[in-house]
């Protein structure tokens, strides 16, 4: 029984392979079908220059193709017949072209023998135009990734900074600039390299359907050493006399610069411009601007270099104090008379010194040291705490009265 079914299923394939032989040969030589519609014949367009005389273009991404219903003897010959064995032709200088869609009739000048096209006299091909349009638009330089750690990258020199865009009104009008975009991860010497100019609209998007020209671009992207450098006050000029200087703060304290090995081996310190204290009377924050050495740059900075400087100020306060003279260093064998007990001094300071001065330590002595019977002009030396000055006092000599000790009588003595 299987046998038997293995046969009659050889037989069927058989009959089958037969019978789609037998098909292929009478549609190959009897087959009624003459008739054929061949698409995506390619139609050239001759005498394109005079778009540019007319100030035209033909708007890309247009399917410049027709279709044609060809007759021929027999099936086989129909579907041996390709495309590319024709010539179409639509010739522009015969018409009066103008922008938008234009209908153009089609000429076929070449066709495949035994091979008859149905539909020659009716063929049209409708082509859009747009008026030829140019612009002038800056170049831009998009850079991604970050040098070598200790490295910047300085702007991008360009061979020039514009280029020109060309093509059809509607597309050269969204075109906002030209892109070039490049890659400096990890690079520690300058870039060099030539880069294709890419049109773009606002959202970034690229607009293939213009040319540029110049279509490339020679970019130099230099790459530096970096180095934070300290950021010095400079003053000129004296503060008012009832003022002294507490303090000068600056931020940020500090710049990164970049240029060459030598120039930022040389650099220690950046100076700002200076700042005149005479005109200067308060506590106050002023922009000062930091003056940049020539061969270095600012690295990742805003405001070319401007710094914040606040100026402390104390203000100077005086004060008046009355000071008994105390003698010091008298021999014991003699009296001395002082011609004035009281020395009154004028102090000065700053509030917060002069308000918490410790009066203890403001002491007013005569020293009467070797001193000999008679009348004697003695100095009175103040003494005052440190961060106090003395303006003034009053006396600042005394007479002194040196006589002997008489037995019995007590004695002017500072020991």
């Amino acid at each position: 029984m299987d046998k038997e079914r293995k046969q009659q299923l050889i037989i069927r394939v058989c009959c089958v392979i037969a019978a789609f032989v037998l098909w292929l040969f009478i549609t190959s030589t009897e087959s009624p079908l003459t008739s054929y519609k061949l698409k995506s014949v390619p139609v050239q367009l001759l005498n394109t220059d005079i778009l540019t005389q007319s100030n035209l273009i033909i708007v890309p991404g247009q399917d410049l193709t027709t279709s044609l219903n060809i007759k021929g003897a027999n099936t086989s010959m129909l579907l041996n017949t390709k495309a590319q064995d024709f010539t179409v032709v639509a010739d522009l200088s015969s018409y009066a072209l103008k922008r938008g869609e234009q209908k153009i009739p089609i000429e076929i000048r070449k066709s495949p023998d035994n091979i008859n096209v149905l539909n020659s006299d009716s063929l049209f091909i409708t082509i859009n135009l747009d008026e030829l349009t140019e612009a002038k638009l800056p170049i831009s330089v998009n850079v991604n990734g970050k040098p070598k750690e200790g490295f910047y990258a300085s702007a991008a020199k360009l061979t020039q900074n514009y280029a020109t865009v060309v093509g059809g009104s509607k597309f050269v009008n969204i075109v906002k600039e030209l892109l070039i975009e490049t890659d400096i991860q990890g690079l520690e010497s300058d870039l060099i390299k030539t880069y294709t100019l890419k049109p773009v609209d606002s959202a970034g998007k690229e607009i293939k359907e213009v040319t540029v020209n110049p279509s490339k671009m020679d970019v130099k992207l230099p790459i530096r050493k970096t180095k934070s450098v300290g950021v010095k006050v400079k003053t000129v000029g004296k503060l008012d006399t009832n003022f002294t200087l507490a303090s000068i703060k600056v931020l940020p304290e500090s710049f990164d610069v970049t240029g060459s090995a030598a120039d930022l081996n040389q650099l220690e310190i950046l100076n700002t411009e200076p700042i005149d204290l005479s005109k200067i009377n308060k506590s106050t924050i002023m922009d000062a601007k930091v003056v940049i050495p020539d061969g270095v740059s600012l690295v990742n900075t805003s405001g070319d270099g401007i710094v914040k400087v606040g100026i402390n100020l104390n203000k100077i306060v005086q004060k008046t104090v009355s000071l008994d003279i105390k003698p010091n260093n008298l021999d014991p064998k003699y009296d001395g008379k002082l011609e004035k007990d009281k020395d009154t001094i004028v102090i000065s300071g700053t509030e917060a010194v002069i308000n918490s001065i410790d009066m203890k330590k403001v002491v007013a002595t005569v020293d009467l040291a070797n001193l000999v019977e008679g009348e004697h002009t003695v100095k009175v030396v103040v003494t005052i705490p440190e961060g106090v000055n003395l303006v003034s006092q009053v006396p600042d000599k005394i007479l002194v009265t040196i006589t002997k000790k008489q037995t019995g009588v007590t004695t002017t003595n500072g020991n």
